[in-house]
């Protein structure tokens, strides 16, 4: 039921990404900021084993993370993510969205695209990297006319946690 209750927000903010794609944002100041995503969790995932050449796997994961941004007005209580993965080997490709909450309860929310790569040594322990672009569309509150872009990298390994790292340059 609560799985039901998350898809359903997830619906609704790819119908305002699709609404604030229409918006436009007029007098905005550019401003450059730097984030730092680290605290992973997975709400949900789905993972089917494709079969045209071993260990090809395609996903769905809906995970919710902490940020910090350089910016004070980015005060975000966390992140939700919907990700899509092609991968062989734990490699490939990832895309989706996101929804930022921050503490005054405004949203902000974008799309991302990317690529991940994981080792693993002869012992087992494993090592993953990735990276990409992603895009802000929109949001609310204070948040309404945000446009904006930005890359992040990250990486986790089978001893070290998952974090995350951006820089973007965004206009409200």
């Amino acid at each position: 039921m609560e799985q039901a209750k998350v898809l359903k927000a997830l619906a609704a903010v790819m119908f305002l990404i699709t609404a604030a794609s229409f918006s436009v944002v007029a007098d905005a100041e550019k401003r450059e900021q730097t984030c730092v995503k680290k605290n992973f969790r997975t709400a949900s995932k789905t993972t089917v084993t494709i079969g045209d050449v071993p260990n090809h796997e395609v996903s769905q994961e809906m995970s919710v993370a902490d940020m910090e941004f350089s910016n004070p007005d980015f005060k975000v209580k966390d992140e939700w993510t919907y990700i899509h993965s092609d991968t062989i080997d734990g490699s490939g490709t990832h895309s989706g969205y996101f929804m930022d909450t921050h503490i005054d309860g405004s949203t902000d929310y974008g799309a991302f695209k990317g690529a991940v790569k994981t080792t693993v040594k002869a012992d087992g322990s494993w090592e993953a990297s990735w990276e990409g672009t992603y895009q802000y569309l929109g949001g609310s509150g204070k948040f309404k006319n945000l446009k904006g872009s930005g890359k992040y990298k990250g990486k986790a390994s089978s001893t070290e946690p998952a974090l995350e790292q951006c820089r973007e340059t965004v206009e409200y």
